[in-house]
């Protein structure tokens, strides 16, 4: 293994060369705003934070090239690929970080993440729980298929401080005889060096996806067959019992100290789906108008999923049990281990009717659609300690979407539980409007009812009951609106939420449920600026909780200040800095042993200028960027960087990284 390791030397004179530049790029730039925060995550529920941003960006002009994308949820519904300059987001290789507001995470590579703004996902039913490593996940249906003539690939690759701290993704796919397409989509985090992370702390996380798609001759049936494939597996430290010692001869990340010498945890997941359409109608007349359609369909979904989590005890470990003497259950170590399968089956009829005058070249979108379905899903849990439970969840479940024109858009949906976690429920609707010069107001809003779910429920830690509640179902509402002005490169949004009987995990990483209303008020401004090449993107979120089981910064700024223009005629480039910051807060603490962040009050998160250097270009279809990291413990060398409490960044280091598109 090659280790590489900056100088102190270098270290202070690429800062001082940074540092000039942060002082040249006073000046600002534009970059696309995308809404008021929202996120996606990698398991595809979309999070109610999220709207939608009309308009594309000004700086990186769109490259289409006749690659369409869409999910198996909604085959109409297509994404053009689009090879940008560079992209707001190609230097933002982690996918914590590859976001409009950032997860906060445990500070190296693929570890466990949380919100930094406050945001919930949607519900349907039965829930295990453990989501802290949903970014890097792909589940079946976030698999992307392609509208394409030609066979399509994009590779890329980046690398760490050490040889062995990578990161490599992977998109292929290529239409073969018969009507049948080939998707795959991969990615491997590697983050496995020694020396400049802290003990005890490594990720290694494969999402693995592929499918094929087989269209009919006529055109009228489509079959989709996914195979899923996820493995997280991490060694967990528990967190800093003591900073690495700095100005030292061997001043590291590897010499701090640690809670726990050998925790580690690893979530596995399989996936096999099928879906399959069958249409009728929809033809396009001699006028070119497109008729009306009509759909029929049908997915099952069969899954596994096993979570484990084990520490030896070790004398070393004692710190960690004197803060949660509860965890230890054992004094041969903890072990918690949970397998889950269900089998899902949804039925689904549809009526839609595509935008007239379809192109080649062209996206195809819907102008309206209507849809119903039910959906059963049959649950089975094993967990050490504790019987087999069965559950069963019927879901009657509907969609509106009405899009006449580019300018409106209404989008309802909502689902109801019938029978195991019955009464649980979601409805909620998105409504755009596009106003032209005058701007775009996106408002949003959802209602639910949910269930807890398992490890809130009941948590068995080597075979012995930690917990077994009966909480009562939670109740929450959410209203988001924005509101953009694309011509000033403005955009102005706020959130509201409202939770009954919200259950949360306290200072003991005990599950806990508040019988008091419980409100998270938001407001985020995003505003960017650009003079001659000169460019910086700002986004300013604010937020307060009514209670103190939700601890969130209250300010958190993400500012983006480079410059971007074209070298030699050929070379797209990109050179410059991002900064992240926040206000004064008791951040939450991940307790590996639950598979939770939950409340603490013994470290508080500071204000710290978390600061990175960027270079990034651009040569046809070959894309390449280098990355200095974490430089604020350059200018603040008494301390270190915390999202997550006890959870340090390690000090400054170099990243370099590559993509390249290949279409033949």
């Amino acid at each position: 293994m090659t280790h590489f390791q900056i100088p102190g030397s270098t270290k202070r004179l690429l800062a001082g060369l940074f540092g000039l530049l942060l002082g040249a790029t006073t000046l600002w730039a534009q970059r696309p705003p995308a809404g008021v925060g929202g996120t996606t995550g990698r398991d595809g529920a979309s999070t109610t934070n999220s709207t939608v941003f009309a308009g594309q960006e000004d700086f990186d002009n769109l490259d289409t090239f006749g690659v369409f994308s869409f999910l198996v949820s909604n085959p109409n519904r297509e994404t053009p690929f689009s090879d940008s300059l560079l992209g707001y987001y190609f230097h933002q290789y982690d996918p914590a970080r590859r976001r409009e507001i950032d997860l906060g995470h445990l500070g190296n590579l693929g570890s466990a993440h949380q919100p930094i703004f406050f945001q919930t996902f949607s519900r349907k039913g039965f829930d295990i729980g453990l989501h802290q490593f949903d970014a890097y996940l792909t589940r079946a249906s976030d698999l992307p298929f392609y509208r394409l003539e030609k066979a399509y690939t994009n590779v890329g690759y980046t690398q760490g401080s050490e040889q062995a701290d990578s990161y490599f993704t992977a998109q292929f796919s290529r239409n073969f005889a018969d009507g049948l397409n080939f998707s795959i989509d991969y990615e491997r985090i590697s983050q496995i060096g020694r020396q400049d992370q802290y003990p005890n702390q490594n990720a290694r996380n494969t999402a693995l996806a592929t499918g094929l798609w087989f269209h009919g001759k006529g055109g009228r049936y489509d079959g989709f067959f996914v195979f899923a494939n996820n493995t997280i597996e991490q060694e967990d430290n528990g967190g800093l019992i003591r900073e690495p010692a700095r100005g030292e001869e061997f001043d590291s990340p590897s010499s701090a100290e640690v809670f726990l010498e050998d925790g580690q945890t690893r979530h596995a997941h399989r996936e096999f789906q099928y879906t399959q359409y069958y249409r009728f109608g929809g033809q396009t007349d001699t006028t070119g108008r497109q008729r009306r359609a009509f759909t029929l369909s049908h997915q099952i979904n069969l899954t596994n999923s096993a979570y484990k989590f084990f520490d030896p005890y070790s004398i070393a470990d004692t710190g960690f049990y004197r803060r949660f003497p509860q965890l230890l259950t054992d004094e041969r170590g903890a072990r918690f281990f949970l397998d889950h399968r269900a089998i899902e089956n949804s039925f689904r009829i549809s009526t839609y009717k595509l935008r007239d005058g379809a192109q080649k070249n062209v996206a195809r979108e819907q102008r309206d659609l209507l849809e119903a379905g039910l959906t059963h899903i049959h649950h089975l849990v094993r967990q050490e300690g504790t019987a087999d439970t069965v559950l069963n969840n019927l879901l009657l479940h509907g969609r509106w979407l009405f899009q006449p024109s580019q300018r409106l858009r209404f989008d309802a949906f909502g689902h109801l539980n019938l029978w195991d976690n019955g009464g649980d429920y979601r409805v909620g609707g998105e409504l755009l409007l596009d106003f032209g010069k005058i701007g775009a107001l996106n408002i949003q809003a959802s209602n639910q009812l949910y269930s807890p779910n398992l490890l809130q429920h009941r948590l068995y830690l080597t075979q012995q009951p930690l917990w077994e509640n009966d909480f009562k179902q939670t109740l929450e509402t959410n209203v988001q609106a924005s509101y953009l002005l694309s011509n000033s490169s403005l955009e102005v949004g706020g959130g509201y939420y409202l939770f009954n009987q919200y259950i949360y995990f306290d200072t003991l990483g005990i599950a806990r449920q508040t019988g008091l209303p419980l409100s998270v008020f938001q407001f985020v401004v995003k505003k960017n600026f650009k003079l001659w090449r000169f460019h910086s993107d700002n986004t300013l979120t604010f937020q307060k909780a009514t209670e103190d089981v939700i601890r969130l910064p209250e300010i958190f700024g993400k500012h983006s200040l480079y410059y971007a223009g074209t070298w030699f005629k050929v070379l797209d480039v990109q050179l410059g800095v991002d900064l992240r910051w926040n206000t004064d807060y008791f951040a939450n603490y991940y307790n590996p042993f639950i598979g939770q962040f939950h409340l603490q009050n013994a470290q508080e998160t500071r204000l710290f200028p978390a600061l990175d250097a960027f270079f990034s270009m651009r040569v046809r279809k070959f894309r390449a960027f280098l990355k200095f990291e974490n430089m604020g413990s350059l200018f603040v060398p008494g301390q270190l960087y915390y999202q997550t409490a006890f959870y340090a960044f390690p000090d400054a280091a170099l990243r370099w990284g590559i993509k390249w598109r290949l279409v033949n």
